[in-house]
Order: C-alpha cells, then sequence, then structure tokens
C-alpha cells in the first residue's frame, strides 16, 4: 500500500457510518484503512472500573493511599479524602453556568481566535489551538470517559449523535499544559508524580475558567464527548511520538491533554504541525529501549483501526502501576528520555526548527546527529539528582518488612536513585525478599 503525504481529499477512507473524510492529522498519524469511532466505555480506566483487568488493579485504582502527604493532596485516586483533593473541588465548581443570553457579536472569527488564545494561556494553558469538529474526534455514542478527570462535565450529551454534536458544536479548543522539566527528571519518583499530578489540576481549572469565560461571552461550552489527541493534532499542538505521547515544539512529550472544549463560538481552526517527529522516530528509539515494561515498540507501525501508528501495548503499561504504587505512582521514563522533552533554552529550539527546515527526503542525515548530542549532553537515561523541598531523588526508603526497619539507599550524591530499566515487575518483590533473608 502506498501512502502518500498529502492531505485527504473527496473520496478518501471514510469511517463507518461517517459522510465526511477523515480530516488531515499530519505525518505522524495517517489514514490508511477503515475506522471506527473509539467506545469510551472500552478505554484503560473504564474496563478497570469494572473489575475486568482483574482484582489487583481494580483495588490499586479504587483502594489506594499515597504514602506521603503530598501525594494524598495531589491527585484523587491518592487521596486520604477525596472530597478535598483539588480536581474534586474543581469538578464540583464547573457543574453550573448558565449561558449568558447577551451575546457578544463575532464580527472577526480570527481576531476572537487570537482573543481565545491569549485568555486560555493567561489562565494557565501552556498552549492552546483550534480544530474543526469532526465526528472522528468524538466518542462513538457521543459518551465521554468519566474517569474522574473531567469527563462529565456539565452540558455533555450522553448518547448524541456524533454528527448531531459537530452541528451543535463546530469547533474544538484543546490545551496542553506542561509540567516543570528539572522536578519531571525525578521520573519513577515522589517528585515527578507530584509534579505531574499537579500540572494536570492546573489545566483542569484552566478548563473549566476557559469553558465559564465562552459561557459568558453567550455561546454554549461542553466537555466530555472529544477524544483529545486527534482534537489536538488537527489544532496543530503536535505529533504523535513512537511513546503514544503528543510531542509538542516547546515542551516535547511533558504535557497534560485536557478534554477539549466543543463550542459554538466563530473560530479559525489551525493546521497540524510537522516539527519532524515522525522522521525523529523512526530512529531515535530512546523511549522503546528504556521502558521498563516493554511495552513500547522498536519496529515499525502498524495499522490499528485503520491508522497507521506505532502499537503501544497499553496493559503492559498499565499493570505496572499495582506493583510499584509503595514507591512511586507514575512512570514518566518515556516522557523524560525523548530528546523533545528537554529545557525551553535556544539550544533546543535551534534543534527542532532545524529539523523542521530540513527537507523531508534528507530529515534522516539530520536526526542522527541530533540524537547523538542528546545522548552525550542529556544522556540515554537523565538521572541527575533532584531536590524538591523535603525529597531528595538521591536517597531511596525501603519500606518496613514485617517487624524490621525502615531501611533507606543513597546514591553517590550527583545522580538520583532508580530502579533498573528492564526488571521485571517483581523487582520490589524481589527487595523485600532480601530485607527478610538479611534479618
Amino acid at each position: 500500500m502506498v501512502i502518500k503525504e498529502r492531505e485527504p481529499k473527496s473520496g478518501d477512507a471514510k469511517g463507518e457510518g461517517q459522510g465526511a473524510p477523515l480530516p488531515y492529522l499530519g505525518r505522524s498519524v495517517r489514514v490508511v484503512g477503515q475506522w471506527d469511532s473509539v467506545d469510551a466505555a472500552q478505554t484503560p480506566h473504564e474496563k478497570n472500573k469494572r473489575g475486568e483487568l482483574g482484582k489487583t488493579l481494580f483495588n490499586y485504582y479504587f483502594n489506594r493511599t499515597s504514602p506521603d502527604p503530598l501525594g494524598r493532596t495531589s491527585t484523587n485516586n491518592y487521596g486520604a479524602d477525596r472530597r478535598n483533593v483539588l480536581a474534586s473541588v474543581v469538578g464540583r465548581g464547573t457543574r453550573g453556568g448558565e449561558v449568558n443570553a447577551d451575546r457578544v457579536d463575532v464580527a472577526d472569527p480570527a481576531a476572537m481566535t487570537r482573543h481565545i488564545k491569549t485568555v486560555a494561556k493567561f489562565l494557565g494553558a501552556s498552549d492552546v489551538g483550534i480544530a474543526q469538529l469532526h465526528p472522528s474526534m468524538l466518542y462513538a455514542g457521543g459518551r465521554g470517559a468519566d474517569d474522574g478527570t473531567g469527563g462529565t462535565e456539565d452540558g455533555q450529551a450522553p448518547g448524541e449523535p456524533t454528527s448531531e454534536t459537530v452541528k451543535k458544536y463546530p469547533y474544538a479548543i484543546a490545551c496542553v499544559g506542561a509540567w516543570d522539566y528539572e522536578l519531571g527528571k525525578a521520573h519513577r519518583h515522589r517528585i515527578g508524580d507530584f509534579t505531574y499530578h499537579e500540572s494536570g489540576d492546573r489545566l483542569q481549572i484552566t478548563f473549566a475558567n476557559l469553558m465559564q469565560y465562552i459561557k459568558d461571552l453567550g455561546y454554549s461550552a461542553v466537555r466530555g464527548p472529544a477524544q483529545a489527541m486527534p482534537v489536538a493534532l488537527a489544532a496543530g499542538l503536535g505529533e504523535v511520538g513512537r511513546n503514544g505521547m503528543l510531542i509538542t515544539k516547546s515542551y516535547g512529550a511533558r504535557v497534560h491533554l485536557g478534554t477539549p472544549i466543543l463550542t459554538d463560538l466563530p473560530l479559525v481552526s489551525d493546521k497540524p504541525l510537522d516539527i519532524g517527529v515522525e522522521d525523529f522516530c523512526r530512529i531515535c528509539k530512546k523511549c522503546a529501549t528504556t521502558c521498563p515494561t516493554n511495552s513500547i515498540s522498536v519496529g515499525g507501525k502498524a495499522v490499528i483501526n485503520g491508522i497507521e501508528k506505532y502499537k503501544i501495548n497499553w496493559e503492559t503499561c498499565y499493570r505496572l502501576r499495582a506493583h510499584v504504587k509503595q514507591f512511586w505512582g507514575i512512570c514518566l521514563t518515556c516522557v523524560t528520555v525523548c530528546p523533545y522533552t528537554k529545557p525551553k533554552t535556544w539550544w533546543h529550539g535551534l534543534a527542532v526548527n532545524t529539523l523542521q527546515r530540513t527537507p523531508i527526503p534528507i530529515r534522516p542525515l539530520t536526526v542522527r546527529p541530533l540524537k547523538w548530542l542528546d545522548d552525550v549532553f542529556w544522556g540515554k537515561v537523565p538521572r541527575k539528582r533532584v531536590q524538591f523541598m523535603s525529597y531528595d531523588s538521591g536517597y531511596l526508603k525501603l519500606p518496613k518488612v514485617g517487624n524490621g526497619a525502615e531501611q533507606e539507599l543513597k546514591t553517590d550524591g550527583k545522580t538520583g536513585y532508580y530502579y533498573p530499566l528492564k526488571e521485571n515487575t517483581r523487582r520490589f518483590d524481589i527487595l523485600k525478599e532480601k530485607q527478610r533473608a538479611r534479618k
């Protein structure tokens, strides 16, 4: 099958039951066959909530509490009292909000688009883009996932045909929230957990405020039924990497993708971005070779639901969480090692811009030296020691085993303590067994 580098035209592949050609989402994700809208009920969290992934993961989702107090206040599923976690408070506050009857006239949609982007960034978004909504961007049946991260905002219309949703809300607003680069280097550590969850909570506040701002302008705004990734791609916020994450120009993969806002506010849509991710990921493979669960493919792309993309084994990635909950919650390794996920400095911008300006046929010649430079200056796996308040990635405390004392492991003082990358998920059980043997 020959895949051409062009935007789709009339007669291209269409989804089952959809009347319009699929939208162009950039070079990193290409339509090569028949597709079906994703059912939100079949997403990982929803399957786990029904107990389909087993008792261990079910209990992990509903019955875990973070070992440290900062973790217990940073996200719902780690909270000792979920009612007081920031995300819960924000969720309760967004259930109201009427549309202002005194509608602001929009004579210039381009000017309104610039204004909305300015407002979104003022409210906390790291970047924002606008997409022309398409049925393929919506979950099947218009039902959004309800995993506690904002999928049940007010105005959601469960069961509404996707074609009707697109008529009511022609535009989708996608926002991303970046987490701190320095703190994020403490991947597989409580520091990384906190910066990840805290930035996600801040993004939910941004979405809640922006949605109400649009309503105050006199236009409808809802969240829930739209999938974040296709909207972000169409809105020009980034490209999909080998790790299955959205990779942005300024922040790489260290961004949260919140549920997009659907609106009838007159706007102008953006276009997909090309920052060379398609060419870089084909050669780099750093995320695949450092993934602790081997969930990222080192091979070529596969056709999944009519879309050509890298296959991610989400289940092996997801199942790791229950085994590591005493030590950390979010892996972040594939994000941290990505060459695009580096500080927002002039040399990082120069590297990305150089690749972006290089003609596509000769980009591999540019990718190899850029990857080599990344390995030399940043390392194949960033291991710099990170200190944050009373937290320190240079030390690792092993929990008590039986009546034994808590143990502390230390590094050389310059590097952080991280577990070996290529062990199976029993490594923490093995540590406990060694502790018992020494007693």
